[in-house]
């Protein structure tokens, strides 16, 4: 089963102009950068963490991915970076969010290995042709500014900004 026959949430790109469900926010060539919940109409002052005003790091995942290869690969350390879920894509844009909730409950009874993603080891599954041409990534702004992307995310052992002083990474809300 890919991503995009499981149930996605809309998602609206203007999260300005947003006032209920899931907003990502676009870079300039379009790509999303930040997803989180509208801001509640009525609502004053500051939003709160993870609403319109403040987007937790985009989790882009190709539409082509199989549930069993995003559970199974490098891809599932990404899904922690947002706590609402995973923006599916495909040639054509946004197709939508794949919630937590979601991947749950079509994970259940899944026969997921032992993650391998601490390990500088070869893995027999290295040498196969990709099934899929998208690669899941992360879009993560650091608390310097930096716009990073990274396919892995560990947050005991983050990789290193690719700024000038090169700390290590420090996710940042948009």
């Amino acid at each position: 089963m890919t991503l995009e026959e499981l149930p996605l949430a809309p998602v609206s790109t203007r999260p300005d102009e947003a006032t209920d469900g899931y907003v990502v926010a676009l870079d300039a060539a379009g790509v999303p950068t930040g997803l989180g919940l509208a801001t509640p109409p009525g609502t004053a002052g500051t939003p709160a963490p993870g609403t319109g005003g403040g987007l937790h790091p985009a989790v882009l995942l190709p539409a082509g991915l199989s549930l069993h290869e995003l559970l199974t690969g490098e891809a599932v350390t990404l899904l922690s970076l947002n706590p609402f879920g995973a923006v599916v894509i495909d040639a054509s844009g946004i197709l939508g969010v794949l919630e937590h909730p979601t991947i749950a409950r079509h994970a259940t009874g899944a026969d997921v290995p032992a993650g391998r993603t601490r390990s500088d080891l070869a893995h027999p599954e290295d040498a196969v042709l990709a099934g899929v041409v998208g690669v899941p990534v992360a879009r993560v702004l650091c608390r310097c500014g930096q716009l990073n992307q990274v396919t892995l995310y560990d947050p005991d052992y983050p990789p290193t900004c690719p700024s000038e002083d090169g700390h290590p990474l420090d996710p940042q809300e948009r």
